[in-house]
């Protein structure tokens, strides 16, 4: 039911994006466009193999592997977004140079530790637990720079950040529990849809609101 319900508001959040996708003038927000349209494909794939029985991407009846290349490229995008946000040239550069280690890592636990047809748990919580840290920077920096003159909750950076914080502290704390899969399954994969299902909610209605409230504000011009 959940899967339904937020395959539901991620087609709600592309259609968003359509409509005010004239509107966005900083190019981190329209690469939401592309990324919208391959996170909707990606969730109906899924959906339908459980609907119709065809086993989309699967090798010997794994999947694993496929989520482990999505997980890593919705990594690559938030960080970019958080991180093309900061108007700290020293902070761009750390952070960059941190993720792209991240992805290497990720790409060496697939290959190389946990193995390709497994989930890289490993690489996973890393990568949550440093987008954690991004937003919670995106914030202190925000608060610093504030200006009382601007509303906050009209800023499309506060929304995205706002709803990428709940999603990650979300999937990384799933994630960091994922041996329980093993010991536990049914338990496990109730827990997984449900937690899941949440912060993805969570996530795209942030993102959706971003959308509708984006204005070419001072906040966003200056840190484009």
């Amino acid at each position: 039911m959940y899967r339904y319900t937020y395959l539901f508001v991620e087609t709600v959040t592309l259609l968003t994006c359509i409509f005010c996708y004239r509107k966005f003038w900083v190019p981190r927000f329209k690469l939401f466009l592309p990324y919208m349209v391959f996170i909707v494909w990606y969730e109906f794939t899924s959906i339908t193999r459980s609907f119709f029985m065809h086993k989309w991407f699967y090798i010997n009846h794994s999947n694993l592997w496929i989520v482990n290349f999505e997980v890593t490229l919705e990594f690559l995008f938030y960080s970019f977004f958080v991180i093309s946000s900061y108007r700290d040239k020293k902070d761009r550069r750390m952070y960059t140079f941190i993720s792209l280690l991240f992805t290497l890592f990720t790409f060496i636990d697939i290959f190389f530790i946990q193995g390709f047809l497994k989930l890289c748990s490993i690489a996973i919580v890393l990568q949550y637990a440093l987008l954690i840290l991004m937003v919670c920077r995106f914030f202190y920096k925000t608060m610093q720079q504030f200006d009382k003159d601007t509303t906050l909750i009209k800023q499309p950076d506060f929304w995205v950040n706002t709803g990428l914080l709940f999603f990650c502290l979300a999937e990384f704390l799933f994630f960091a529990s994922f041996n329980l899969a093993y010991v536990r399954h049914i338990f496990f994969s109730t827990i997984f849809h449900l937690v899941s299902g949440l912060a993805n909610i969570i996530l795209y209605s942030c993102i959706a609101i971003s959308f509708i409230c984006y204005r070419r504000t001072r906040t966003i011009s200056s840190s484009s």
